[in-house]
């Protein structure tokens, strides 16, 4: 799986914390780049994709259901796609980017534990940073 993450993939992920990152210091939302809890992120991402077109909402079904399913590497992933779609308004782009950095959360723990797939997906992310 992980010779799958393409370098596109992998940048569009650093683009979408960058964002986060920068709306927080310029006040917009009052987000911080913090990480979020799974509650929190749930949260903005309902509001976010409230009205999200219908493909949209299937891409984010997916990453849901992956995380709902602890299955944190797909997750990531999977919200990692979402982030990078052009057609997400910057609210949209923001709170897949929060839910990322709590996914990114868990992934550091289970890397902690020992958990080689995430060890291995964390470690080429902040490869291609």
């Amino acid at each position: 799986m992980m010779d799958r993450i393409s370098g596109t993939a992998l940048r569009a992920v650093a683009i979408a914390a960058l964002l986060v990152a920068a709306s927080s210091l310029a006040g917009c939302g009052g987000s911080s780049g913090a990480p979020k809890t799974p509650e929190q992120a749930r949260t903005e991402r309902d509001k976010a994709f409230a009205n999200a077109s219908p493909d949209v909402k299937a891409a984010l079904g997916e990453a849901e259901a992956a995380m709902k399913a602890e299955e944190d590497a797909k997750a990531f992933m999977q919200l990692n796609a979402l982030s990078a779609r052009p057609d997400l308004t910057a609210e949209q782009r923001g709170a897949a980017a929060q839910s990322m950095l709590s996914v990114s959360k868990k992934l550091d723990e289970a890397a902690a534990k020992g958990d080689r797939e995430a060890a291995a997906l964390l470690e080429s992310y902040r490869a291609s940073k």
